[in-house]
């Protein structure tokens, strides 16, 4: 194995410094003229120092491949803001015109009313509408440029009909923007939609719906996407059919083969998502560069078989691995997946095994050179670690230990081929063959014969251990970085599922062909299907069970990614050494991984008292951050209005997300103000995560959200403490006053606004009132018992007209106040008369709807604030 050098792998270098070249532009802007003149200038200069001694030779190629991608950032454009479209995007109803450029099949939508137990089902249907037109209120139709994802409803009687792609529909509808959460760490939605074409969303109900012209010439895009979707339903369609259990495809499983096998997640839970997610596979349950891997390597297996001579088996992997790409309806991760396996495998026929590290710079230059940005793309990373690891740390590792012993067992008869190998590999073969022979003698020639075959298994068990471990250390950046997750279990789970999953998919696929065209047939290999789909999944069940399976982290700090990074750096490099290679080069990845997931701890300012109102829409989530490190979340957020959505959960997705950017992986305590659901939606999914040691309460009523809740506190083991007016007690450095509800308070039968814990903290001569959404009737009892007096107040009920009474607000007499509200909320908060009262009382206020988190800093004397918005991003 040669060592790792410039001479031997110069494109995996290159795209090393292209890299480098595009992260310095991400965060720096720099004129794209003096970019180019720059690398003109560096590339001429590279060509006359070919000549030059090695070390001196390689500083022009250096810079001129750093200033390339460099000005590959400039020179992509970014998506088209839309901005036109953004401006009209104010929540009323309008009429739009357009072409249908998407399409996606019916689901069932179930939701329900604002703090209401009713359910309501119906058909409902998303589809990409690319505008011509946007009526104006006073001026008509206006020509407007953008893209629309329009969400269409319709009674369960009466379902949603087909609208074939490249139809011409005019629909009345309100139009706004993607919702997007302000807070650090939260996935920016409006961002990811625009780099799909998409400006703005809508919905509407079906009589809303006009078709101007029915069908017509469709992309081809679009006619992948229909493929996909009308192959995905005969799959779910197929799962009604009654077969035994064991070898039964039911719905849930029928969901998992779409995503594996065509790569529509439409029908996929949270729940099989998060199963294999807590267990590191979740690559294994969509279409990404495994399954592409996997269908490649089955097709150059059969070539081998088949004594196709190299270049024509690459040619022929390529061509199908390019089928199954199309197939699966060919999206960004598939697209990226099979160049990289394209171009590998060019770059493999045009090097060998000897530079496989030189096949994947080819490959990653090419994708960056396509698409800069791409280098920041969690799949993309994950791809390119997942190859690294295997190509510049297993390989290596496995060359000089086992490799060899594995490639001896190839025509282990055939004598000639001894003399050509190395002699411990001879001495290998020899003894095996002797071996053989005396078992001949003792158990018979057919037990002799499995001596080689059990040996190559070991070895082959041996080669799987060995990625298998590499790729979970390396993997662990991105886990730890985009998921937020220790996948403990990960090792064992992919050593049982991925010789599985490579019987699965060929099985799988003569299923799904059969199902589409040749149903007569699909009894047999279904029953196969579903009985190798379930081993799979046992595994899987099991250890997302396990204790050990939901392990979180925080957001590693840029400290523990560049020492990761550094730690990776040694293991390649020491995996090509002659001495101590592999044990070295496991050391360096481990001490990585410990690095990210031991390295962590809040980033607070020591000896201040933080309070940030996190943006979480229509509802309330406020975190504290004492002067001891001791931390406090006071609500956690809901979605009003709308049924727990089985793709969204704000406690997951907004404020789990928020607390580990935070460098937060455990809550000393969690508050719940009052049982509504704009205040308790996202707290079993924050339980679960951060496992506080204490659940705080006032006095509320039961019902099956705030129930469920105690009972996910209670299987955490986390401590219930009820708070009444009156409690005083310390908490990590600051003094909390309890304001109410009161000891004689009793809550009515449903959960109301004046249930609200209302908390006082006090830090030196500063302080905060959090009111919840306590409303007059509480405001007037807490004005009667006094001590209201705050630097901060945290304005009840979302700054609606029914809290926030001018004698309250007297009292408190606040110089700071933060609301938390959502954009175009259905309720006109905050009011315009609370926001009169704060104004004349000349309080700055932030909302958290127009600045996103905002954060409050007491430090006994003084408070000032800061927040978070966009541009910080």
């Amino acid at each position: 194995m040669k060592p790792l050098r410039f001479t031997e792998v110069p494109l995996f270098f290159a795209a090393l410094w292209f890299a480098c070249g595009v992260c310095i532009c991400h965060f720096f802007w720099i004129s794209p003229a003096l970019l180019f003149v720059s690398a003109t200038l560096c590339a001429m200069l590279s060509l006359l120092s070919a000549d030059a001694p090695s070390p001196l030779a390689l500083v022009p190629p250096t810079v001129l491949f750093l200033l390339l991608g460099a000005f590959c950032v400039e020179a992509v454009p970014y998506p088209n803001p839309q901005t036109d479209l953004a401006y009209l995007a104010d929540g009323k109803v309008r009429t739009v015109e357009g072409t249908v450029v998407r399409t996606d099949a019916p689901h069932l939508a179930v939701s329900t009313l604002p703090f209401s137990q009713n359910i309501r089902q119906e058909q409902t249907q998303q589809i990409h509408l690319q505008v011509h037109a946007v009526s104006e209120e006073k001026e008509g139709m206006q020509t407007v440029s953008g893209g629309i994802l329009l969400k269409i409803y319709a009674p369960l009687a009466d379902p949603v009909p087909a609208i074939p792609c490249g139809s011409i529909v005019r629909a009345t509808t309100s139009i706004h923007l993607p919702e997007q959460y302000l807070d650090p760490g939260v996935w920016n939605e409006r961002i990811w939609l625009l780099s799909q074409g998409i400006g703005a969303i809508g919905s509407t109900n079906l009589h809303a719906i006009h078709i101007i012209r029915q069908g017509g010439r469709a992309s081809f895009s679009c006619w992948l996407h229909s493929l996909q979707q009308k192959v995905s339903a005969s799959l779910i369609a197929h799962a009604a059919n009654p077969s035994p259990g064991f070898f039964r495809i039911s719905r849930e499983d029928a969901t998992m083969l779409t995503a594996m096998l065509t790569g529509d997640r439409a029908y996929l839970t949270r729940g099989v998502r998060t199963s294999f997610e807590r267990t590191g596979t979740f690559h294994l349950l969509v279409v990404s560069g495994l399954h592409v891997a996997i269908f490649a390597g089955l097709v150059f297996f059969v070539a081998d078989v088949l004594r196709l001579s190299r270049p024509v088996a690459t040619l022929v992997t390529i061509a199908l691995a390019f089928l199954y790409a199309l197939f699966t309806g060919y999206g960004q991760p598939v697209q990226r997946a099979f160049w990289m396996i394209a171009l590998y495998l060019t770059g493999r026929l045009l090097w060998r095994e000897r530079s496989a590290l030189n096949a994947l710079g080819l490959a990653a230059l090419a994708l960056l050179v396509a698409n800069p940005r791409a280098l920041f793309d969690a799949g993309f990373q994950m791809t390119m670690l997942t190859v690294l690891s295997t190509a510049g740390v297993a390989a290596p590792i496995a060359e000089k230990s086992f490799a060899p012993y594995l490639r001896a067992l190839r025509n282990l008869w055939v004598l000639p081929c001894d003399p050509a190998l190395p002699p411990r590999v001879v001495q290998f073969r020899v003894g095996l063959r002797l071996l053989v022979e005396h078992m001949q003698l003792v158990a018979g020639p057919r037990i002799a014969q499995m001596v080689p075959l059990g040996t190559g298994f070991a070895l082959r068990l041996l080669e799987l251990l060995l990625v298998s471990v590499v790729i979970e250390l390396v993997m662990s950046l991105p886990m730890a970085l985009y998921f937020h997750r220790v996948t403990v279990t990960g090792i064992p789970v992919n050593l049982l599922v991925l010789p599985l999953l490579g019987i699965l998919l060929p099985c799988a696929m003569l299923t799904l062909f059969c199902v589409a065209f040749l149903p007569a047939l699909a009894l047999l290999p279904s029953l196969l299907t579903a009985a190798v789909l379930h081993l799979m999944l046992l595994p899987v069940h099991w250890a997302s069970l396990s204790p050990w399976g939901n392990l979180r982290l925080a957001t590693p700090s840029s400290f523990a990614i560049l020492a990761f990074l550094a730690c990776l750096s040694f293991a390649l490099w020491m995996a090509r050494r002659q001495k101590f290679a592999a044990a070295a080069a496991l050391f360096f990845l481990l001490a990585g991984a410990t690095i990210l997931t031991g390295w962590h701890g809040p980033f607070h300012r020591q000896n201040y008292l933080s309070i940030s109102a996190l943006d979480v829409g229509q509802g309330d989530c406020i975190l504290l951050m004492t002067p001891l490190g001791k931390t406090l979340l006071v609500d956690a957020g809901g979605i009003v209005g709308a049924a727990p959505d089985a793709r969204f959960d704000i406690g997951e997705d907004v404020v789990s997300q928020t607390l580990w950017a935070l460098g937060i992986r455990h809550l000393d305590a969690l508050a719940i103000t009052h049982a509504h659901a704009d205040h308790i939606g996202g707290i079993p999914a924050v339980i679960e995560n951060f496992h506080p040691d204490e659940l705080w309460v006032g006095r509320n009523p039961h019902s099956p959200a705030y129930d469920s809740i105690l009972q996910e506190a209670d299987y955490n083991h986390v401590h219930l403490r009820q708070h009444l007016a009156g409690d005083t007690f310390s908490f990590g450095g600051i003094e909390v006053h309890v304001l109410s509800p009161a000891p004689d308070y009793a809550p009515k039968a449903a959960p109301a606004n004046d249930d609200s814990l209302v908390l006082r903290v006090n830090y030196g001569h500063t302080s905060a009132l959090l009111e919840g959404d306590a409303e007059a009737p509480s405001e007037a009892r807490m004005i009667a018992e006094g001590g209201l007096q705050s630097d901060l107040l945290k304005v009840g009920h979302h700054g609606s007209k029914s809290s926030t009474t001018a004698a309250f607000l007297q009292a408190v007499s606040p110089s700071y106040a933060v609301i938390s509200v959502g954009r175009h909320n259905l309720y006109g908060h905050p009011k315009p008369e609370t926001l009169e009262k704060l104004e004349q009382a000349h309080i700055r206020t932030y909302r958290t709807d127009l600045l996103g988190a905002s954060t409050f800093f007491l430090d006994g004397t003084h408070i000032w604030t800061s927040h978070w918005n966009a541009t910080q991003r």
